[in-house]
């Protein structure tokens, strides 16, 4: 009979600490009061975690670090069996667009679980600073959701934040990013143009065209404006 190894919670936190820099014992603790993970105890009521118990703890982190997910919504996904206790299992399957996933990324799915994040939520997550997150949404880059009173970002904002905080370690402020706002806008103007009669036609048919050729026009642009973009610092790039 194969014995089963079991840690001790100090033991898993110098486990996980070097990839999760928040990780701590409270932590641990309260995401087992909140049923996302279940470690046995012993008869003197000390908790003893096995391979797979940090297995999902490890996964549930990776949630909340990589794809901003609230607890709520990992919780769900643990119900659902999207994460099967072996390390690395429970990633998002993004093939099931038929064709479509086998000719790559679809450039209209920002690749993130849909979110809500209040300010200060997002501000931990992009590392920005509330007062910076604002100065985005002054700018247009970033839009709260329409939540009645209460001011919520959803994955394009967290996107946007943590750019804009790469960008902000280089010194480029908010406010120089609006070229970019602009840019994106005259570029969806023109794509619209060219989709609108397939969005009149209002069949089945015709949307799929209608997407098939945004994605299209959009894999193009991104393709000729960093052409453009090696071109115009080709005297720096040498």
């Amino acid at each position: 009979m194969v014995s089963v190894q079991h840690r001790s919670i100090g033991q898993v936190l110098d486990l996980l600490k070097g990839d999760f820099a928040d990780i701590s014992i409270s932590k641990i603790r309260f995401l087992e009061s909140q049923g996302l993970i279940d470690p046995e105890r012993n008869q003197s009521g000390y908790r003893k975690f096995t391979e797979a118990d940090v297995n999902r703890l490890r996964w549930i982190l990776e949630q909340q670090r990589d794809h901003f997910l609230p607890l709520k919504v990992i919780k769900e996904r643990i119900d659902q069996q999207e994460f099967d206790g072996t390390e690395g299992s429970g990633e998002p399957n993004r093939d099931g667009d038929g064709a479509r996933g086998s000719a790559g990324p679809n450039p209209l799915d920002p690749g993130a679980v849909s979110v809500s994040l209040t300010l200060d939520e997002l501000a931990s997550a992009s590392g920005l600073s509330q007062s910076k997150i604002m100065e985005l949404q002054k700018f247009g880059l970033i839009e709260p959701l329409n939540d009645g009173a209460l001011r919520h970002y959803g994955s394009e904002a967290v996107i946007v934040a943590k750019v804009a905080a790469g960008f902000l370690a280089h010194g480029v402020e908010p406010r120089h990013l609006r070229a970019y706002k602009s840019a994106a806008e005259r570029e969806a103007g023109l794509m619209e143009q060219r989709i609108m009669p397939m969005v009149m036609q209002r069949t089945a048919q015709s949307r799929q065209q209608s997407q098939d050729t945004l994605v299209e026009l959009i894999n193009l642009g991104s393709e000729l404006r960093l052409s453009l973009l090696r071109c115009a610092l080709a005297n720096h790039t040498g």
